[in-house]
């Protein structure tokens, strides 16, 4: 339901959805903009009641911040079309000029948090990314391991993250000879750049792989909890010390896939996708390496 304006259409919802998702801007930003672009998002549901709103929340935003998990239906928030503006041009979010104008417009306003009409209104975080690496690091320390939650609420360009879990990998094999278990949240981004498959999830990965190739007894998984990451059906996909080696061994470069963003290919050439279907859920990115 994602009510775009009057005299809008879906196919200006997917034209609007597509810039943000290939422009890399996080989260926050593209929820600003998203909410300037509807009659639901950014509060608007709930001032077209009189009833008292209490909503119920599955956050898969960096932090928890509520009114930005699913653009706000029933949440509003303070950020106005100038911050929406300022967001496209910061991230150089390429917008057809017919709904760039009409997010400049008066009538894309959002109504503001201090509005009477929701003053009775509550809510409450059900599920988080926090709660979900809480699980298993529980789960890990009962099998014996070190587990050391990094943060749930993690963002930034894909490879680039991929590359600061290596480091951080390579720290704690250093530091410590017991099995660990590094766990983290959040949901980066990637820049699209080259015309190949894949997500967020798998851009990691290949990347975290380059970085520790060769490197013996590191295990890497990644992967959105909706079951789905990116262009295709898996929800994310497996790694190791011998990835780069094993995609040698065929023909392929890592490097070179990486660059044209292309990691669904790289790991369904290894057969080491993750599948789930879809999970019925979203909090967010999940990734874990193990240090054995």
């Amino acid at each position: 339901m994602p009510a775009p304006p009057p005299a809008f259409s879906l196919d200006d919802e997917f034209t609007l959805g597509d810039a943000l998702l290939r422009s890399g801007a996080p989260i926050s930003a593209m929820n600003t903009v998203r909410k300037h672009f509807s009659t639901i998002k950014g509060g608007r549901l709930a001032a077209k009641t009189q009833a008292l709103v209490h909503t119920l929340v599955v956050s898969d935003i960096p932090g928890d911040i509520a009114h930005l998990v699913a653009s706000g239906p029933t949440l509003p928030d303070d950020a106005d079309r100038n911050d929406a503006l300022d967001a496209i041009a910061r991230h150089k979010i390429d917008l057809p000029f017919h709904i760039l104008d009409w997010i400049k417009d008066a009538r894309s306003a959002a109504p503001h948090p201090s509005d009477a009409i929701f003053a009775r209104n509550t809510h409450a975080i059900i599920a988080s990314a926090k709660l979900s690496l809480e699980a298993a690091a529980t789960k890990g320390r009962a099998d014996g391991f070190q587990v050391d939650v990094l943060s749930d609420a993690i963002e930034g360009e894909a490879s680039h993250v991929g590359q600061d879990h290596a480091a951080l990998t390579r720290r704690h094999i250093q530091a410590s000879d017991s099995p660990t278990i590094l766990l983290s949240g959040g949901e980066t981004t990637v820049t699209m750049r080259g015309s190949g498959k894949g997500g967020r999830n798998t851009e990691f990965l290949l990347s975290w792989a380059i970085a520790m190739d060769g490197v013996p007894n590191v295990y890497a998984m990644a992967a959105d909890t909706d079951g789905r990451d990116g262009s295709e059906t898996n929800a994310g996909a497996f790694a190791d010390g011998t990835t780069v080696a094993r995609l040698r061994q065929l023909g392929l470069d890592a490097r070179a896939l990486l660059a044209n963003n292309d990691s669904y290919s790289a790991f369904e050439a290894l057969d080491d996708l993750l599948f789930t279907g879809p999970t019925g859920t979203n909090v967010n990115d999940f990734r874990a390496i193990m240090i054995a």
